[in-house]
């Protein structure tokens, strides 16, 4: 249903088994249905990009937001089966944090060589090449189209820079940050000794963290300029769950019950109190794709939660090495709400549907992503035993569990109706404006 210039890329990387919702595009049927749509959103003024992941509570039919991710996420190239609308974007921000910080002549010839950062996930935990590369690749076309007459080269982050004006690098995150410092005179991030003017992965600042070359807490805004990230004002709260859920009322969603817990004996406490209400869902701080999240219910005994609660560290720990107790604090707690049900052969399968937000100055276009359907059927009595009967960002991505957020039939099958669809666009675009306004920056 579309053309696409990286389709060999892509193909290659779906043999790999990496998520290819690009499969799902379809840019006749999106622009048949108005999307993306675009709202006014006067407090926002500057770039950036949000997953808002909701769900249909199955006792009330509303909609309920269960995570928000933030440019890390996938599944941009769901809408029309490529990503050139957010790669333009990305790239027209590299362009105001050029000029902004002095790097930029009058003729718009860069002054000294700079660098952009496409990092993805860890090699071991990576399955969005399909999009991540085509979009590296579409980001560097952009550039080059805003700031011609400069030599620009893609790299991969184990290579060594050379002699162009513009070096677009791409590669996992530990790669990446192994070449990241701060210029402690600046507080600017540079790779290689060269200026940073785009950061596309806010998962890249926890990473260092990790690795010693900042300090995390409430400190870590007066170490280091974050502007060059991709939505930057909103790094806190991407990583921060309960805050996340702290800015839904007044959206039109309402939030989960939450908590955060520092130490194994308060998190032990809260968890058991939390349960009188159902089961929780226990969340680390500053991960990516799913790391670190377990399932507790009241019927578990406190031994049961408390070695639940080490597998969350421990989990951070094998994927990011023993120096992840550093980000992976607090623990936190999120009730656990049942969607309604998306039938299937087997039975009534969970689900969530994903929505963008792709903001620029005084403007947030909006479009569904897709469905991510688990890969069994809920079953109540041992859901919380089995991480394929719930959603997580590792659910619903192969074949017939990942379905366009297009998909009139299947949304409509789940309880979508445009009421309720036009309800968790419009309280997506609301969270993103309040949480630009009232988050300040780390």
């Amino acid at each position: 249903m579309h053309s696409d210039r990286h389709q060999l890329t892509r193909i290659i990387f779906a043999g790999l088994n990496h998520i290819d919702e690009w499969r799902l595009g379809n840019p006749l049927l999106a622009a048949s249905k108005g999307y993306p749509r675009k709202f006014a959103a006067e407090m926002l003024d500057d770039f950036g990009m949000v997953f808002v992941d909701v769900v249909l509570d199955h006792r009330t039919g509303r909609p309920v937001c269960h995570e928000v991710n933030g440019p890390n996420g996938v599944g941009s190239d769901a809408l029309t089966g490529e990503s050139s609308l957010r790669a333009d974007n990305e790239a027209r921000q590299a362009v105001c944090r050029a000029t902004e910080l002095g790097l930029v002549s009058s003729v718009g010839r860069v002054k000294s060589p700079v660098v952009t950062i496409h990092a993805h996930q860890h090699w071991k935990a990576f399955r969005t090449g399909c999009e991540f590369y085509a979009r590296v690749a579409d980001f560097a076309d952009c550039l080059a189209r805003y700031m011609p007459g400069n030599d620009m080269c893609l790299r991969g982050a184990t290579e060594s820079l050379g002699s162009e004006h513009i070096s677009v690098v791409a590669g996992d995150v530990p790669a990446v940050a192994a070449k990241l410092e701060v210029n402690t005179s600046s507080r600017r991030l540079e790779y290689d000794g060269r200026p940073v003017v785009f950061i596309g992965n806010p998962n890249l600042l926890p990473e260092l963290v990790r690795i010693g070359k900042l300090s995390g807490g409430p400190r870590l805004a007066e170490s280091v300029d974050l502007r060059v990230f991709h939505a930057w004002r909103l790094l806190r709260v991407i990583h921060d769950k309960a805050l996340q859920q702290q800015l839904l009322p007044g959206t039109g969603i309402d939030p989960l019950r939450c908590f955060e817990a520092y130490t194994p004996e308060e998190a032990l406490t809260r968890t058991r109190e939390s349960l009188a209400h159902g089961p929780i869902v226990l969340k680390p701080n500053g991960t990516s794709g799913g790391t670190g999240v377990h399932v507790v219910v009241p019927e578990m005994t406190d031994d049961d939660i408390a070695s639940r609660l080490k597998a969350v560290v421990a989990d951070c720990v094998a994927k990011y090495g023993p120096n992840a107790e550093a980000t992976v604090l607090p623990w936190r707690g999120f009730e656990f709400v049942r969607s309604t049900g998306y039938p299937l052969s087997d039975g009534e399968h969970l689900w969530d549907l994903r929505i963008a937000v792709l903001f620029e100055p005084g403007m947030a276009h909006v479009f569904p992503v897709s469905m991510r359907i688990t890969p069994k059927p809920f079953d109540p009595r041992t859901f919380h035993l089995d991480r394929d009967q719930w959603v997580s960002n590792v659910s619903g991505r192969n074949g017939s569990l990942l379905l366009s957020g297009l998909d009139d039939e299947a949304l409509q099958i789940v309880g979508w109706t445009s009421g309720k669809l036009e309800q968790a666009f419009q309280a997506a675009v609301g969270w993103t404006m309040k949480a630009w306004d009232e988050v300040l920056p780390i």
